[in-house]
């Protein structure tokens, strides 16, 4: 917990097998710790080593990201101790890398989705590296039952399509044709998302998009099958920060694979699973009024 490398010397004369035994101990550290314990790893460092080892590629980088994601779970001080050390650069570099893995690219799209969760002053800071367009493939996976289809693709279509809309929530710039776009990849994982909760999340953004479309930004025109949704269910009132949902189970492998998130669906050898988990509920006090 206090440090794995006593000394900055040790941290960059770590081997690769050093750094990717630290990265999974402090992964497997982050996954159930509480805030206290959360607050010590804080205090100790731990977000710049974890950054450090992010400037690899590799099975390490995809724990440090999931180890980000663990902590800025239901950890309002990791969310912003993350956007403090300027992670959210570096995960979106990670997302944005044709170099980096999947898992890699997944791990820090769910890390990026937690960090959002800080709230709207704070997800101006994410909007000012992320660009949506980048986003839209995210939402666009391979059909389901075709073969290139994976259950990373499905992971990564919900915790893009919750991160899009916590991006909402700030002022993004967009030309009509983008929003077209975004539109039509939320509708489609409103429509593949598996828990009605992340359903309800989703349709806000939908919503969001549609009336920017409606009043004419760029000039869009909303398609029939994007109009019919504004009849799905307007969400709730609850008051939680949803970046603590969690469905998944507690248990670790002693493998290198880092974690999968949701329903076990990689087999054998991985992880922790975690659901991911929507944010941004409508809220009748605080930073999210309705206007």
């Amino acid at each position: 917990r206090r440090d794995p490398f006593p000394s900055p010397a040790q941290r960059g004369e770590a081997s690769r097998d050093e750094k990717l035994a630290a990265a999974r101990a402090l992964k497997f550290l982050a996954f159930n710790a509480t805030p206290e314990y959360k607050s010590g790893l804080i205090e100790a460092g731990l977000f710049r080593m974890l950054l450090q080892i992010m400037d690899d590629s590799g099975t390490a980088a995809e724990h440090a990201a999931s180890c980000m994601y663990s902590m800025a779970r239901e950890h309002q001080p990791s969310k912003l101790e993350l956007l403090c050390v300027a992670a959210h650069r570096k995960l979106v570099e990670k997302l944005r890398s044709n170099a980096a893995s999947k898992q890699l690219q997944l791990n820090a799209c769910a890390a990026l989705y937690a960090i959002s969760c800080a709230g709207k002053p704070h997800v101006a800071k994410v909007v000012a590296e992320v660009e949506l367009r980048d986003l839209t493939p995210l939402l666009n996976p391979p059909s389901a039952g075709r073969e290139e289809r994976t259950a990373q693709d499905e992971q990564m279509q919900l915790f893009a399509a919750l991160f899009v809309v916590n991006l909402l929530h700030a002022k993004v710039k967009m030309e009509a044709y983008e929003a077209q776009s975004l539109l039509e990849g939320l509708g489609r994982a409103h429509d593949e998302a598996g828990e009605a909760q992340a359903r309800d999340i989703i349709n806000l953004g939908i919503k969001k998009l549609q009336k920017r479309l409606a009043k004419g930004g760029g000039g869009g025109k909303v398609p029939t099958s994007s109009l019919k949704r504004l009849s799905l269910s307007r969400g709730t009132s609850r008051k939680f920060d949803s970046s603590s949902y969690n469905t998944g189970s507690s248990t670790h492998s002693d493998g290198a694979n880092p974690p999968s998130y949701g329903g076990g669906a990689f087999g054998g050898g991985g992880a922790e699973e975690v659901s991911p988990a929507p944010h941004f509920q409508k809220r009748k006090s605080g930073l999210f009024r309705k206007r």
